[in-house]
């Protein structure tokens, strides 16, 4: 039985600027696809680890527009973003990869000169979910601030993580027992971080650092939203970090 749920959200900035997203829910596994896939392609998925996903349709409001669509629309939707990813050229570029060992997360940048391309690949997990996120957009704008912060990395790395999560995009109900195996993989091609983690004394402590984190991240995020008028790749990168926020917030609350 498919006990998923499928729509499409419109969300319109102050300055009218329009994101399109196309979405699969259930308690396992949570699909984002771009609604533009012929000019900026993006795939976004999260997997249930210990708690479930969210599984419930959003309602409209005065910024975003929800609308109930099929599965085949779906279908449709995903496999031609998945196409346009898998055709795209990604080599001939720089690339970095930035290591936030607080949030688990590794976010890998390929500069492509020949097209213009920022490719982008995201993997992040959690007690609660994993997610994983390829996207991309035609603007060099945060080049000079990755290259700051980042670490250089291969082509041959870049090329074998794209790789990895494009191929895991494809593996539908097998995502959930195959998320710890991509993201092991990720931290072996890439290796720790360097920075020593601290050792937590207090666990009050812990948990109020934590929470205002996690906040203080996601209240930058709407501000963004609100004032910026970013890519919609970027855009659909935010909203869904909101979500995985809001969701680590709640579990962070209900074992405290």
């Amino acid at each position: 039985m498919n006990d998923s749920k499928f729509y499409m959200d419109t969300f319109r900035s102050y300055r009218g600027v329009e994101d399109i997203s196309i979405n699969k829910v259930n308690k396992r596994v949570n699909i984002l696809v771009n609604g533009e896939y012929m000019w900026e392609p993006a795939i976004l998925v999260t997997v249930a680890r210990r708690t479930p996903t969210v599984d419930t349709v959003p309602k409209s409001s005065e910024s975003m527009k929800v609308k109930r669509i099929t599965e085949d629309t779906f279908t449709e939707y995903f496999d031609r973003n998945y196409a346009s990813l898998q055709k795209m050229n990604i080599r001939g570029g720089d690339y970095y990869v930035e290591i936030e060992s607080y949030y688990e997360m590794y976010s890998f940048h390929g500069f492509i000169d020949s097209p213009r391309l920022h490719c982008i690949i995201c993997c992040q997990q959690t007690i609660a979910n994993s997610e994983f996120t390829i996207s991309c957009e035609h603007s060099f704008s945060k080049r000079p601030t990755i290259k700051q912060r980042g670490r250089r990395i291969s082509e041959d790395i870049f090329c074998k993580v794209y790789k990895l999560v494009l191929e895991f995009f494809y593996e539908g109900s097998a995502m959930p027992s195959l998320q710890d195996n991509l993201y092991n993989a990720i931290q072996l091609l890439v290796g720790p971080d360097s920075k020593e983690m601290q050792v937590v004394i207090n666990q009050d402590s812990y948990y109020q650092k934590a929470r205002n984190l996690m906040v203080k991240r996601k209240e930058e995020i709407k501000s963004r939203l609100i004032e910026l008028d970013d890519s919609p790749s970027t855009r659909r990168v935010l909203r869904a970090q909101i979500k995985a926020i809001d969701y680590c917030i709640y579990v962070l609350d209900s074992n405290h």
